[in-house]
């Protein structure tokens, strides 16, 4: 059953660092139901069917101490436009494959500045996130597996997002990502024509996208099979 994850936009904006907090001290999800009262995880999926799929996950900045997540029961119009709106962004997104990757200069939480011209000659994973973005969290844990599974010698893992480097910081304290974390990237981001979070690419050693998606259920396993393929 799909589940439509989107965030009220009114009610938010417009690391490589790692998380120093132990993941299991961060705080759970917590699923606010539209009376107000609460509900597991495992029963998401329950509400989704009884709604035949019209579910969204809507978070809001304000959410994220208490790791509330809002189920909001989305009209026709609502998932007309949703679906439009994906189909758009994924075409997006696969457009760039087979293509030269743009050059960029950032520079992450350490001071450390990163050109992605210099890391030709290793393969590169690109995340696009921010921090108020329930599916960019949901696929966090996955993410952080995949980057154990490589040497930094070899592919480089690096995650970027328009939030400034305070708004990263305070996420820090309750998450843990472990990518290379490159804030202040929204001139990047419409650089690479990106409209949906998260986005995720996989550059060859030559500096050529491979690999191209949005959400993906499986990400970890999607973008290792990229990976292998370009080492």
């Amino acid at each position: 059953m799909k589940i439509y994850i989107f965030i009220i936009a009114l009610s938010i904006c417009s690391i490589s660092v790692k998380a120093q907090k132990d993941s299991s001290a961060m705080p759970a999800e917590r699923y606010m139901m539209p009376d107000g009262s609460f509900i597991s995880k495992d029963k998401v999926d329950s509400v989704s069917k009884a709604w035949n799929g019209a579910l969204w996950l809507a978070h809001m900045e304000s959410d994220r101490a208490q790791g509330i997540l809002h189920l909001v029961h989305l009209t026709d119009a609502d998932m007309k436009q949703m679906d439009e709106k994906n189909a758009k962004d994924e075409l997006i997104v696969k457009a760039m494959i087979n293509k030269p990757a743009a050059n960029f200069d950032l520079t992450d939480l350490q001071g450390k500045k990163w050109s992605l011209a210099a890391l030709r000659g290793k393969v590169v994973v690109l995340n696009f996130w921010y921090t108020s973005c329930p599916p960019c969290l949901e696929e966090m844990p996955q993410l952080n597996e995949l980057t154990k599974m490589y040497t930094a010698d070899k592919v480089v893992f690096l995650a970027l997002t328009f939030n400034d480097v305070q708004k990263v910081q305070s996420f820090l304290q309750s998450h843990q990502f472990d990518y290379t974390i490159l804030p202040d990237s929204k001139v990047i981001d419409q650089q690479y024509k990106v409209s949906g979070w998260p986005t995720s690419l996989v550059i060859n050693k030559k500096g050529i996208v491979t690999f191209a998606t949005n959400i993906s259920p499986d990400i970890k396993h999607d973008l290792s099979a990229a990976i292998n393929a370009n080492l």
